[in-house]
């Protein structure tokens, strides 16, 4: 114990000395721009923590998850939600500490929410080997009201974000067998969240591949997946007092299954198709509550001065990649501007985007809803970070005039973010235009 204490106290001294150095052989712009990351970090986190009691009853889609992660615990037979039991498992662990109650219902989601920002630094730190691109993907995280809406409802999606970047973070740092065990493990997971989940798988295998950290065979791992999620199904139903023999999995998989589709089949004026969500056209106002004169939102708008460079980068890379590979002009500019190790991550990223939105190019939007880009809005927004921290070295002003931009719009959009009390034209004015209006 007191060799694990030491060997800790050691480690923090050595990252206070690396910190220390960095701050000292940075230039006077690099660290305004470190400043406003932090800023953008903190106040991130109090956006998310602050008020999350309220309102002290379910909205929106909480309904789904709060009672369902109820029964779970009591053992009562729920099959109102069709989406696989992992995240009304871990919902209930709220319910646990402060009880049925908003808190309660709220508690895990929070957790996932603040998550994410941890996982996105270390994914980008790992992907383009550059601490400097975990800061911005953190900060990025952070200063979005997409997460942050999310971070403070009882709804899976952001828990479902958190996990898929868990499995490709897994993967990149994979060296042995054991590490792509674990991304499998977590693949079960976040299929057993969403069933889109499961699509990660994609651009996890393109990673061992690509990436070559550990052998190409060791891809055969990846069959525990499906035994995860069906683990964890049996796991679901026993708690609800549900027969979860062979036989009752296979009926409960094949209704929830039919229950889902069968569900497109209804017109929503929430749904949006999949090509309208890089545009930022229908965010979904997740949680509004009244208050006397006053309302509050939690808007799923995401901070524009992200999205769209965001959505530029992981459509316009791979574009300029495949132009660099087919157009003698184009072949030399490509290298002079990307070192192989971003390229590869920009490329796994950009798969990982596609793979998470493709499916639900086939739904044609009758059953597709803005929180379904959350996903690969994540793998964006961490290629956004790994790009804005390579034109940190080349013009390291743009990269301060566009952080301390993003710092104004995020401060701008705060109250419909985090369900600050406002009157409807102080928030008709933030969500300026009307399909982001409830």
């Amino acid at each position: 114990m007191k060799a694990a204490v030491q060997a800790a106290v050691a480690a923090t001294r050595s990252a206070h000395k690396d910190l220390v150095a960095r701050w000292n052989s940075s230039t006077g712009i690099e660290r305004a721009t470190t400043v406003l990351l932090a800023f953008m970090i903190v106040g991130g986190v109090i956006l998310r923590i602050q008020g999350i009691g309220f309102p002290p009853r379910l909205t929106f889609d909480e309904q789904f998850y709060g009672p369902t992660s109820h029964h779970f615990l009591s053992g009562v037979p729920d099959l109102h939600d069709y989406h696989p039991p992992l995240g009304k498992l871990l919902g209930a662990i709220g319910l646990l500490l402060y009880g049925f109650n908003s808190l309660g219902w709220r508690f895990a989601y929070l957790c996932f929410g603040l998550q994410t920002l941890v996982i996105a630094y270390f994914l980008a730190r790992e992907i383009f080997a550059d601490r400097r691109a975990g800061w911005f993907a953190a900060a990025f995280f952070a200063a979005d009201g997409f997460f942050i809406s999310y971070s403070r409802a009882g709804l899976i999606d952001g828990m479902l974000t958190c996990l898929v970047l868990w499995s490709m973070l897994a993967i990149v740092t994979a060296r042995t067998w054991r590490g792509v065990l674990a991304t499998a493990v977590l693949l079960g997971a976040a299929a057993s969240i969403k069933w889109s989940g499961a699509m990660t798988l994609i651009p996890a295998t393109v990673a061992l591949l690509v990436l070559r950290r550990v052998r190409w065979y060791q891809m055969f791992w990846f069959a525990v997946t499906p035994v995860v999620h069906l683990a964890i199904w049996i796991a679901g139903l026993r708690l609800m007092g549900h027969a979860n023999d062979v036989t009752s999995l296979w009926a409960v998989l094949s209704n929830s299954f039919t229950s889902l589709a069968a569900t497109g089949v209804y017109s929503n004026p929430l749904a949006s198709s999949w090509y309208t969500w890089p545009l930022l056209y229908h965010p979904i106002v997740v949680k509004l509550a009244q208050h006397g004169a006053h309302s509050h939102y939690a808007s799923s708008a995401g901070n524009p001065v992200f999205w769209f460079p965001a959505s530029f980068v992981v459509l316009g890379l791979p574009l300029a990649k495949g132009a660099a590979l087919v157009k003698e002009r184009w072949r030399h500019w490509w290298p002079n501007h990307f070192d192989p190790t971003f390229t590869r991550a920009a490329m796994l990223l950009s798969l990982g985007w596609l793979a998470l939105i493709v499916m639900w190019s086939m739904v044609l939007g009758k059953h597709s809803f803005f929180y379904h880009y959350q996903p690969s809005y994540g793998f964006a927004l961490v290629l956004l970070a790994g790009f804005v921290a390579k034109l940190e070295r080349r013009d390291a002003g743009a990269v301060l005039a566009y952080v301390g931009l993003a710092v104004l719009v995020a401060i701008f959009f705060a109250p419909v973010w985090g369900e600050f009390a406002l009157s409807e034209l102080e928030a008709n004015r933030r969500l300026i235009f009307l399909p982001w209006r409830p």
